[in-house]
């Protein structure tokens, strides 16, 4: 089984692309073109699948196409859109610099410098201008640098203060 320690958040599966069940990746790095990776880790019911890369080619300067095995069919591929997208650690090219991501603050706890604990991270969602996290009590907090006081990554804790009235319920 493939653990979070294990892998690397490299983008989101964004549509499909064509009938030959192609999927369409928006890129948050450049882990993937620098890497010799055989395997696309896909995060389906916060479980990570490795599906086998058969071919994949750039589209514009943010996004790859993919041809995974065994996903052959628009349908196929039309179930894994919005799925978040890693490789193995493993595979990052040894000159690369990891940079730490938001997805890596998936499973941190957050508190909140007026409020206290406000729960784990379960989901950051960088699909538009405005990242928001995705806490276990489903509430969705708005991520910017300017909001975090201190990450402490052996307690997998974040500190923020946020510039506006939060009320936990």
């Amino acid at each position: 089984m493939i653990t979070n320690e294990q892998v690397i958040s490299i983008g989101k599966l964004t549509r499909t692309h064509g009938k030959r069940g192609e999927v369409q990746c928006l890129m948050s790095n450049e882990y993937w073109d620098n890497a010799d990776a055989t395997f696309l880790i896909l995060s389906i019911n916060n479980i990570l699948v490795p599906f086998r890369v058969l071919d994949w080619r750039g589209k514009g300067s943010d996004s790859l196409i993919f041809q995974l095995d065994r996903i052959n069919d628009e349908q196929s591929a039309q179930q894994l859109v919005g799925c978040q997208a890693y490789m193995l650690l493993s595979d990052i090219n040894e000159d690369d610099e990891l940079l730490p991501t938001w997805q890596s603050l998936v499973g941190y706890s957050v508190l909140d410098t007026d409020q206290g604990e406000l729960g784990t991270i379960t989901d950051v969602d960088e699909t538009t201008i405005n990242t928001l996290i995705t806490l276990n009590n489903t509430q969705l907090i708005p991520l910017h640098e300017d909001f975090i006081i201190d990450i402490q990554q052996e307690k997998k804790q974040i500190t923020i203060c946020l510039p506006f009235i939060f009320t936990k319920e």
